[in-house]
């Protein structure tokens, strides 16, 4: 069966009110507004998702330190997990939590600065504020085969399941950001399964046949829905956000996605732009599916 993600956190938070401020992104939610974190949460759950992820992308030291809130990261770290779990508790059927745990050194990045020893000990301080909250982790938009690799070892540290996701934006090929091969990839890190996300969903079609000849491990796909994405961007130095695309309305990008699920995916779901409307359509695909 498959498992159906949520959406996007941070864009739709963006898009029902809160700052478009890529510095803070996600993170202005959890200091100004949870309970928007919360509506969004709900909404995903009512779409029909199987596994609520939560509102940590923007919550750890390194992102909040150029703003004076490093002191804050164990408190909004925790409080993503427990508006995840709350949610997902809520439920009418089992719908679990995945830990986010995001790229520490920009997204979109093939060479971090920070060795993976470095990056290790960080994410572990994630994992640690997380771990109470969530039945699995997701390391998600990966660029970078040593970031992957020290995220999934920090999380694997709990014995829990972990998913650990690639990104291909503003890379010219079917590999990793840093040129690292699918396979090679998938034989380093060492996850339970392994994911596309925060890309173009063309470009998701093209590698995910590339990435279920790596792995005997499940594999899925989450797409972003921006437009024109600047090679290069980083959104933490104050780069605006991209527009996002009007092509990839509910059927549409439902369409995709079901033909990801003939490609062999066991997962998947929506990132940046693709929001509650995508998530209830997916569901209705797949049970569709089901029914035939």
């Amino acid at each position: 069966m498959t498992t159906l993600l949520d959406g996007g956190m941070g864009q739709e938070l963006i898009r029902r009110g809160s700052p478009r401020s890529p510095e803070f992104w996600s993170a202005w939610a959890m200091l100004e507004d949870p309970d928007l974190v919360r509506s969004i949460h709900r909404d995903y759950v009512d779409a029909g998702c199987d596994v609520l992820t939560t509102n940590s992308y923007s919550t750890y030291a390194d992102r909040l330190r150029p703003h004076g809130l490093e002191a804050r990261a164990e408190e909004l770290c925790r409080a993503a997990g427990r508006l995840a779990r709350e949610s997902a508790s809520e439920a009418n059927r089992l719908v679990r939590v995945a830990g986010s745990l995001p790229p520490l050194r920009h997204s979109y990045n093939p060479s971090p600065d920070a060795s993976y020893e470095e990056l290790r000990d960080e994410y572990a301080v994630m994992v640690d504020h997380l771990d109470d909250a969530v039945d699995l982790f997701l390391c998600e938009t990966m660029g970078a085969l040593h970031e992957a690799r020290a995220a999934t070892d920090a999380a694997r540290a709990t014995g829990k399941e972990v998913w650990t996701s690639f990104t291909l934006q503003g890379g010219s090929g079917l590999h990793l950001l840093d040129g690292t091969a699918f396979d090679r990839a998938c034989d380093v890190v060492g996850a339970d399964a392994y994911l596309l996300n925060c890309c173009p969903p063309e470009q998701v079609s093209e590698a995910l046949p590339v990435l279920r000849s790596a792995t005997e491990r499940s594999i899925g796909a989450y797409a972003n829905a921006f437009l024109d994405m600047p090679a290069g961007w980083r959104g933490r130095d104050g780069s605006p956000l991209p527009d996002s695309r009007k092509d990839l309305g509910s059927d549409s990008y439902t369409g995709l996605v079901m033909k990801w699920v003939d490609m062999g995916a066991d997962m998947v779901g929506g990132c940046c732009e693709i929001g509650p409307e995508h998530i209830a359509r997916i569901r209705q695909a797949l049970n569709d599916r089901r029914m035939d």
